[in-house]
């Protein structure tokens, strides 16, 4: 007991001298074996006492490096993906918000304007009128906005909504009864996005900050240009346009411009329900506002014409050698003068 008591200590204290290791291991070896055959040890005796001494030896360096050696650190899992994976440049980003400051003061003005009159006026627009012509109300002033949407589709090069957007017009136009009703989306003809803020997007004015506006609320820098743009053009081409042309467009911006407030009414009981069941309004309608506009944004990006989607890579398959020469290789000698000026593509191919 007396040499494994000993052993023991060495295996524990990982980290004594080597040289203090060999000394206490070959005495523990020694302690543990009985006198008289310590006395009377033979050739073979000693062999074996050395092979102990050996596979002890051994066992207390593998301990010690264990104990002592370097340990690894866990591998970190903590990686972005954004350093493996990075996000394509023309990819829409969520619009910036350096204005906050002043965007909330606004903000909060356009909410007391809108306890004030705006949501009053919904709820009477809501309880007097009924939904069916609610509806039509609706369908009518989205068919208003058809020529401002084509318009920004061409200038976009998106022709598959730009033909959309004209059947849509034409069929709610007509069959619609002067687009009260939208015959054109139970054909498949969807409402296509398009306004001149998307328009400069397709162009190339990409990053742009959150902005707030007087009453007409939330909108980011680019798209309040492209609001003022769409505000003034219509106007601006009247009076370049026959009097009985320009009149009919006066009159449709007109029936524009007032219609579309009252058919926003009928959407605001969604914004008075998500008011009353958020903690902070403002980040939220930021949130809502800059996904609807980020989705339309990557829409136009992916049909129009002017921006380079991405490309699925294209697997080259090798096939089989041919010697591209020139014409006067199909005579024999023009084709041995082309073999030794000849380029040879495709496979190699090993000749035995």
């Amino acid at each position: 007991m007396r040499g494994w008591q000993v052993t023991r200590t060495v295996r524990g204290g990982a980290s004594a001298p080597l040289g203090v290791t060999h000394a206490l291991l070959a005495r523990s070896v020694l302690l543990a074996r009985p006198a008289s055959l310590a006395k009377s040890a033979s050739l073979a005796n000693l062999g074996s006492l050395a092979k102990s001494l050996s596979l002890a030896t051994a066992v207390a360096l593998l301990a010690a490096g264990c104990a002592s050696g370097p340990q690894l650190s866990p591998p970190n899992y903590l990686a972005k993906n954004e350093a493996v994976q990075p996000a394509a440049p023309d990819e829409p980003k969520e619009t910036p918000d350096p204005l906050e400051a002043m965007n909330r003061k606004v903000f909060d003005g356009n909410q007391a304007f809108n306890h004030a009159i705006i949501y009053p006026a919904a709820k009477a627009y809501r309880d007097g009128v009924p939904e069916a012509v609610r509806d039509r109300v609706d369908a009518f002033t989205t068919n208003l906005t058809e020529p401002m949407v084509f318009a920004n589709n061409v200038l976009q090069l998106r022709p598959d909504a730009a033909l959309t957007t004209l059947a849509r017009f034409l069929t709610n136009s007509t069959v619609g009864i002067g687009g009260l009703f939208d015959v054109a989306a139970t054909v498949g003809q969807q409402h296509q996005s398009g306004d001149f803020g998307q328009t400069m997007y397709v162009w190339g004015v990409r990053d742009t900050a959150y902005l707030v506006l007087p009453i007409l609320g939330p909108t980011n820098l680019r798209d309040a240009v492209g609001t003022g743009v769409e505000m003034v053009v219509p106007s601006a081409t009247v009076t370049k346009l026959p009097t009985t042309l320009a009149t009919i467009v006066e009159q449709f911006n007109t029936v524009d411009t007032f219609g579309r407030p009252v058919a926003g009414l009928s959407k605001i009981e969604m914004l008075e329900e998500l008011e009353a069941s958020s903690l902070d309004f403002y980040a939220m309608l930021r949130s809502m506002a800059d996904q609807k506009r980020q989705s339309e944004l990557k829409q136009a990006l992916q049909e129009s014409l002017l921006t380079d989607s991405p490309k699925e890579a294209t697997t080259l398959q090798p096939g089989p050698a041919r010697i591209v020469g020139d014409a006067g290789s199909n005579t024999a000698a023009g084709a041995a003068a082309a073999a030794e000026r000849a380029v040879v593509v495709g496979q190699p191919k090993i000749l035995e």
